[in-house]
């Protein structure tokens, strides 16, 4: 049987990027000759190429440059055997990368945007979802997998909200396809998406990526974490009372203690130690919400949890990250138990402050179900060792992930990743710089548009540094044809998935108006780009700030000036002028720097420019 294959690329209702050289490839028998057609669909049009296949069996073709437009259809035979595609578009093809934010489905935001969850998209908006996979070896020739999709219920676990938000915005102001490839990996730092030749000035990066291209060493490590974790688990509930005796199906005992959901489980000393915790409320349903459709809402839990209602299992989570909404189809009027088992794997159990606990049904009520619980430890044990996250090594996800695309043009990219390397601000711009030179040089298309979020606001207790990474990301926006998206009002200090991904995609496509599509206008927030003192006041200047300021509610806040070392915001009267803010110093103080917006989660900044966009946070130093 001959060996023929064409690109997962090349699939049913691809998007192709628009006036540029159209490659199609695979792999046949060598010396195989190749032939590909692409006609319009109505029989209007039609181009042929083909070629032979190289002795390695690959085979590459390309079409011509074409404009916007469709439905065409790509046939490809070799030997007798044909493959066909259809419902192809040409348009915009925008490249999607980093990690779990970027990654985030429209699955996770469906109870924030239930109108756009619950719809089929437009069908011009599509993605490709490139698997999962890293590779130490060598860069991958092909993708392992994948196919185009539009947005529908099907693929709503794992269609990008933040892309589908930004192919939303841009199909508002420019009629064409907007195609996403989404090659994204929660966790991941950016070392991960760097090849060889950009990670080459970087000391250890390669010799750590090098270690990994054993299969053996892999699978070595991966087995010995997975019976590390088994036998933890294993000793966990030999150990645990609450199953030993049978906690599940027992009413409450007089040795439980009660707390509130919402209180501050770091002040409570029973809560400190890795184990299993298990927590029990009694919740009553009245007769007007008996038998109706509903949801248990329990925010989210450090780290794993199993919840039952009545002794019957509704759902677990086995990490930390995802909001526990454990559905049902109906309780009746009356008592209901419902009962947690809570396990901290490497730390103290904690609910996560700040979120709500609920039972909301369907028809819109809602009762609270924070208060009144009843908990016992059922066992403490020592911490069980995280496993190898292969997919952070440097380099395996740009060899499997981003290697094989190179050979399909793209309109440009948009990058939503920093987290995982939020305590690195020092060496993160030379990372990114060094990654996205490389990129531009292997798609060969010169500097095409990059655009980069900056870090929301966020304050749990893994966000120590993000507020001087924010700072650093302003700076990385000096690269050639690159901007930044400011987020820093819409994300949730108590969640590194934050839901408003709405409007992080639709300023994602207002930066892509500007260095993309060269709209006029000023499509992007204000930067801090010089301040000057005339006597007692000290005027900030921004880059993109043009235009007059917007402040959110009441006057100008969230800035402050460092006075003999001490940073205040007590002795400055804010105000702005067109483009410019003005802070107006007490007389006698000199000031050395001034900040804006400077906490990981600061509530008090509301200063805004046209459109709606909001002034990045900053710090400086005033000479």
């Amino acid at each position: 049987m001959i060996n023929f294959c064409v690109t997962p690329y090349i699939s049913d209702h691809a998007v192709l990027q628009r006036n540029e050289f159209i490659p199609i490839r695979g792999t046949a028998d060598a010396g195989a000759r190749v032939e590909a057609i692409l006609s319009k669909e109505d029989g209007s049009a039609e181009f042929r190429e083909e070629t032979l296949t190289e002795e390695d069996g690959n085979w590459k073709l390309v079409f011509m440059p074409m404009q916007a437009g469709g439905p065409y259809s790509i046939s490809v035979t070799c030997a007798g055997v044909r493959k066909e595609f259809s419902d192809i578009y040409i348009g915009d093809v925008w490249l999607m990368s980093g990690q779990s934010n970027m990654q985030l489905p429209m699955h996770r935001v469906k109870y924030r945007f239930p109108k756009e969850y619950g719809e089929d998209g437009d069908p011009f908006i599509r993605q490709f979802t490139v698997p999962i996979k890293w590779n130490f070896k060598t860069p991958a020739e092909e993708l392992s997998g994948g196919k185009w999709e539009s947005y529908s219920l099907e693929c709503a676990s794992y269609f990008s909200a933040a892309g589908y938000f930004f192919g939303s915005k841009l199909r508002e102001r420019y009629p064409v396809p907007i195609g996403l490839i989404l090659t994204a990996v929660g966790g991941t730092p950016i070392e991960a998406w760097m090849s060889r030749k950009a990670l080459a000035g970087f000391s250890g990066k390669a010799k750590t990526a090098d270690e990994c291209k054993s299969d053996k060493f892999v699978r070595n490590i991966q087995k010995e974490d997975e019976v590390r974790a088994s036998s933890w688990y294993k000793k966990l509930d030999e150990a645990d009372a609450g199953i030993l005796e049978a906690w599940l199906k027992s009413g409450f005992q007089d040795t439980w203690k009660t707390v509130n959901l919402t209180d501050d489980f770091y002040a409570n000393e029973d809560f400190e130690n890795p184990g299993s915790v298990w927590f029990k409320k009694t919740v009553t349903i009245p007769p007007e919400l008996s038998g109706k459709p509903l949801r248990l809402s329990l925010g989210t839990i450090k780290d794993a949890d199993c919840t039952y209602v009545d002794g019957q299992c509704i759902g677990n989570t086995t990490y930390r990250y995802p909001p526990r909404e454990y559905h049902l189809e109906g309780l009746t009027e009356g008592d209901h138990e419902i009962t947690i088992r809570g396990i901290a794997v490497s730390g103290r159990l904690d609910f996560t402050k700040g979120k709500s606990h609920q039972m909301i049904f369907e028809t819109g009520e809602k009762l609270s179900i924070s208060d009144g619980w009843k908990y016992k430890r059922g066992a403490c044990v020592k911490a069980l060792n995280p496993p190898t996250f292969f997919e952070r090594k440097p380099m395996g996800m740009y060899q499997s992930m981003i290697a094989p695309l190179h050979d399909f043009p793209i309109c440009g990219m948009c990058w939503y990743q920093g987290e995982s390397n939020a305590e690195d601000d020092r060496f993160y711009p030379q990372y990114f710089k060094s990654m996205i030179e490389d990129y531009r040089r292997k798609w060969h298309m010169g500097k095409f548009p990059v655009i980069y979020v900056q870090l929301p606001n966020y304050d749990l207790e893994d966000a120590g540094n993000w507020v001087r990474f924010r700072n650093m990301q302003q700076g990385l926006a000096t690269l050639p044809n690159s901007a930044m998206v400011v987020t820093i009002d819409c994300g949730e200090y108590n969640d590194l998935h934050p839901t408003d991904k709405k409007t992080v995609g639709e300023r994602m496509a207002m930066a892509a108006y500007e260095i993309a599509y060269h709209e006029p206008g000023e499509w992007l927030s204000p930067i801090f780009s010089r301040a000057e003192r005339k006597g007692d006041e000290i005027i900030l200047h921004f880059n993109h700030g043009e235009r007059e300021f917007i402040v959110s509610d009441g006057k100008p806040s969230g800035f402050e000036v460092c006075i003999s070392g001490e940073w205040t915001s007590d002795c400055i009267d804010v105000r702005t002028h067109r483009g410019t803010v003005i802070l107006n110093v007490q007389k006698g103080k000199t000031v050395t720097g001034v900040r804006y917006a400077w906490s990981n989660n600061p509530g008090n900044a509301n200063l805004y420019a046209v459109p709606g966009l909001p002034v990045s946070p900053f710090e400086i130093t005033i000479v």
